[in-house]
């Protein structure tokens, strides 16, 4: 019985996938590398069934779209600690449309390279203390953001 549904699972993300592939080739091909997607989460965990928007001719929107202050709710209905410490970060009390989310250092449909998260955190955070651009403090680690800013509360830890 088990086997069934794990099968019943795959084929429905597989299904899923493939029709919103015929629209959205690019978003669906990023996401095939997602950790979400190994785990067999589909389109609809994010965007819900969205029927009308599959037969529709491109003017119905899905049934859902997170807004940059709803996507901490949408992720943390699986990841509670994460969105438990980001709602406690000076980002979600900023309430603000272009307010950091999960979405900016981990990405929409792929996962996004450290290169790009550090890119992310410089477009508000141009003045960087000197102690950021310092060197490593190992031959072993990067100098980043979560190098000294723990990760989803972002307050600064003590090295």
């Amino acid at each position: 019985m088990a086997l069934v549904l794990l099968l019943l699972a795959a084929l429905t993300a597989f299904g899923q996938e493939h029709r919103c592939a015929a629209c959205h080739q690019d978003a669906v091909t990023d996401f095939q590398t997602h950790k979400h997607a190994k785990s067999n989460m589909d389109c609809g965990i994010c965007h819900g069934p969205s029927d009308k928007h599959r037969t529709s001719v491109g003017n119905v929107p899905p049934d859902r779209v997170a807004a940059p202050d709803e996507v901490a709710k949408l992720c943390g209905n699986c990841h509670l600690a994460e969105k438990q410490q980001y709602e406690s970060s000076p980002h979600a009390g900023a309430k603000k449309a272009k307010t950091p989310n999960c979405n900016t250092c981990h990405g929409h449909h792929a996962l996004r390279a450290w290169t790009a998260q550090v890119e992310n955190c410089q477009r508000c955070h141009t003045e960087l203390p000197a102690s950021c651009k310092a060197k490593p403090v190992s031959v072993n680690s990067r100098v980043a953001c979560m190098s000294c800013h723990a990760r989803h509360t972002l307050a600064v830890s003590s090295r």
